[in-house]
């Protein structure tokens, strides 16, 4: 079937398509998938467009001025010929995260290509796709306007009932105060009257108050467009590709993610739903990785997930179970001191995530190696760096993985933290989902320098990180904030893109595979000593690492 049939056009393109800009350096090609959905639904779809290329930057895209641009058909048909073309293809997309700009995410893709250009150099192999779903950045200018615009949107846009609460609730609260502030003659029971009208009023003024804040945290907004947007144009682009792309039968092309915060959650559901959930491979115990005519799934890299952490719990909330068997390898980047999915990103899904305790309602990203016997050990044990589920075989056979499950944990202190054991009943008689993935625990990850501050955290090397280290983190965090360059600030949530080794495990294991990764490396020798290598450098990192068990077998234990 060609892509080129009306029954398989969509009524409007759902995104454009636009190609770095190449020298005579670059040997992989690389393109910008940009969804034209509309932040607001009222923006007339002129000005949209109009915005839409104001923000692409013609310095990194072939964009030429006075011509017209290339049609999303004629790339489509043009990164199928490469695909065609190649002994071995693979796509790799990035997908950017929570309240990104386009220009953030022009420079997180540009980062990706000139590194892979740089460091992989593997021509007529990989094309490299970055991702943009329509994000809302909270106070930056965009297409909803600068912040005192969004403000002035999220008054006038409030519900009749909710703005008729707030002004009632505003001018009670001011004459009830006026009354008791300057009226010395009120007697007691209209003292007692006027201070229940304040404090009556000014709760329902505060709960009007939070909802237009949550508004302008553009959270929830997000959410939306990820689901809603997100999710079904990059399945639209996919099943484009898979309608033109021709190839023999026995060739597929590997599709591998890249994926930051709540990019997890949209290329979580891609996966989903490309898995069709009506193939009957996919709801076997072993579903092969192949989807649609021409793909197949290769790996998946999460970075500070901002997905719900029952992703890998067995059980009937788990509902990406089957179709994360599908990628031949997956691997989550996580640290406790993850403040956006910590605090922010768990109060936000407070209002709408069904969990009765706190500790479920936590983040993917917030998983973390185990340092705790059970929940009542108030004690724990100091980190141990490396790969830590790793142990010799008896009688000097080589090595052996322990089941990652035994070994994860969800903590928000020394008092109050879980194994995935504790929260939900295991069975050693199937795989369970958390087998899945290989971890890289960065809360103590140090790079360079061992005397610096940590990347992501801290790094204080405690078996929790408690309300005074919170602070400290916190201010940290503001810090780098304020100034990029600081060197005593941290961002906790996006500085594993930042640190040198951190960088290029995401890159290299998404576009080369763990074994190409230890080559890059420089990793020698068999399976076994390689692992024992890898462990090594990983403790000079201060990474605590989970490795899956078909990750050191080389098979897919599904």
């Amino acid at each position: 079937m060609n892509y080129c049939d009306n029954q398989n056009l969509p009524d409007n393109q759902p995104y454009k398509i636009y190609e770095f800009k190449k020298t005579n350096q670059e040997k992989i090609p690389g393109y910008l998938v940009v969804s034209t959905a509309k932040l607001n639904v009222e923006t007339e779809e002129n000005n949209s467009n109009r915005y839409l290329s104001l923000v692409v930057n013609k310095k990194l895209f072939n964009i030429n001025d006075g011509q017209a641009e290339p049609s999303t058909q004629d790339m489509i048909e043009k990164i199928a010929k490469i695909l065609e073309s190649s002994p071995e293809p693979e796509i790799i997309i990035n997908i950017h995260g929570y309240s990104s700009t386009p220009s953030d995410t022009e420079t997180g893709c540009k980062k990706i290509y000139e590194y892979i250009n740089t460091s992989i150099q593997q021509p007529n192999k990989y094309i490299f796709i970055g991702y943009r779903w329509p994000s809302e950045n909270p106070t930056k200018m965009d297409e909803s306007g600068s912040f005192g615009q969004k403000l002035i949107n999220a008054l006038s846009s409030l519900p009749t009932l909710l703005a008729i609460n707030l002004a009632l609730g505003l001018t009670i609260s001011i004459w009830s105060a006026i009354a008791l502030l300057f009226l010395n003659i009120l007697s007691n029971s209209a003292v007692h009257f006027f201070t229940t009208m304040l404090i009556l009023s000014g709760i329902v003024s505060a709960i009007i108050f939070t909802l237009i804040i949550l508004r302008l945290s553009t959270y929830f907004r997000d959410t939306y467009r990820a689901t809603n947007y997100g999710v079904t144009d990059l399945v639209e682009l996919i099943r484009q590709l898979d309608y033109t792309v021709k190839l023999p039968r026995n060739k597929r092309i590997k599709l591998s993610f890249i994926s930051h915060s709540m990019g997890c959650f949209v290329v979580t559901n891609v996966i989903r739903i490309l898995s069709d959930v009506f193939d009957v491979k996919s709801i076997n115990k072993k579903p092969d990785s192949d989807i649609g005519n021409v793909f197949r799934l290769g790996r998946l890299v999460l970075v500070a997930p901002d997905i719900p952490v029952e992703s890998i719990f067995p059980g009937r909330a788990n509902f990406l179970r089957s179709s994360l068997r599908r990628c031949e390898e997956a691997y989550i980047f996580c640290n406790e001191g993850d403040l956006a999915l910590r605090f922010t990103s768990t109060a936000a899904n407070y209002f709408s995530f069904p969990a009765r305790t706190r500790i479920s309602g936590y983040r993917l990203g917030n998983i973390t190696v185990k340092h705790f016997k059970d929940k009542n050990d108030l004690v724990g044990h100091a980190p141990r760096y490396g790969v830590v589920n790793l142990h010799k075989q008896d009688y000097g056979k080589g090595y052996r993985l322990d089941n990652p499950y035994k070994y994860l944990e969800i903590r928000s202190s020394s008092s109050e933290h879980r194994k995935i054991e504790e929260i939900t009943k295991m069975s050693e008689d199937w795989v369970q989902p958390a087998d899945l993935f290989t971890y890289f625990d960065c809360t103590d990850y140090k790079d360079d320098r061992m005397d610096q501050i940590g990347i992501v955290s801290s790094a204080i090397q405690k078996p929790a990180i408690n309300v005074g280290n919170y602070i400290l983190l916190t201010l940290a965090f503001i810090r780098k904030s304020i100034n990029n360059r600081d060197p005593q600030g941290i961002d906790t949530h996006t500085g594993y893109f930042g640190g040198g080794f951190s960088q290029k495990a995401i890159y290299e294991l998404a576009f080369l595979g763990f074994q190409g990764f230890l080559r890059s490396l420089s990793i020698e020798g068999d399976e076994s000593e390689q692992i024992s290598v890898f462990s090594q450098r990983c403790q000079e990192k201060q990474i605590q690492v989970i490795l899956a068990p078909q990750i050191y077998q080389q098979k897919t234990q599904r």
